[in-house]
């Protein structure tokens, strides 16, 4: 019983900042709103390509926290984050293949998020927890940016449909993020 009053009152905590996430709230970041509105239209190639890293790595990242932190907060986002992720990644792959871009998914996350996969990896306790919640909001801020630029004017139309289906839990993640993260004095 205790387990499954704990994991209501994360889950509520959780989903309740939704809301910050999309009201300014200079005590944890830009809202997504305010990243969204100065969010410019990247070319479906850069699209794709950091789409693809960006996700792979949210996937990974939270796959390491599951095995570094016993901070049941951080453990219910984790699994959050996997588990949407990967239909984000199943649904990306499915608009990738009926959008005919021509493009290649990069395999990999690339030099930078490898090398923040490699500190994560290296850093334990406390500070990989507030690490990781710090990668997980900046991540999160820029793909709010990413997928909103695309969605506004993306020019393959598939693709920019996924965008627009995806933004939402992109922007909830982000909230999540807020909730989490150490607050700004």
């Amino acid at each position: 019983m205790k387990a499954v009053t704990l994991a209501c009152v994360i889950s509520l905590a959780l989903s309740a900042t939704v809301v910050s996430a999309q009201t300014n709230n200079p005590a944890v970041g830009p809202s997504a709103k305010e990243i969204a509105a100065s969010a410019t239209v990247p070319s479906t190639k850069a699209f794709v390509e950091t789409a693809a890293a960006a996700n792979q790595f949210e996937i990974a990242s939270s796959e390491l926290a599951l095995t570094k932190t016993k901070n049941k907060a951080i453990v219910a986002f984790a699994n959050r984050m996997i588990k949407d992720h990967t239909q984000i990644g199943k649904d990306f792959v499915a608009a990738m293949n009926k959008a005919n871009t021509g493009i290649s998914i990069p395999p990999g996350l690339g030099d930078d998020l490898d090398k923040t996969m490699a500190r994560l990896k290296s850093e334990d306790g406390t500070t990989f927890e507030q690490d990781y919640i710090a990668v997980q909001t900046k991540g999160h801020q820029d793909a709010v940016g990413l997928f909103a630029g695309y969605a506004k004017g993306g020019d393959n139309a598939v693709m920019q449909a996924f965008a627009k289906k995806a933004l939402p839990t992109i922007e909830m993640h982000l909230g999540m993020c807020y909730a989490l993260a150490p607050k700004k004095k």
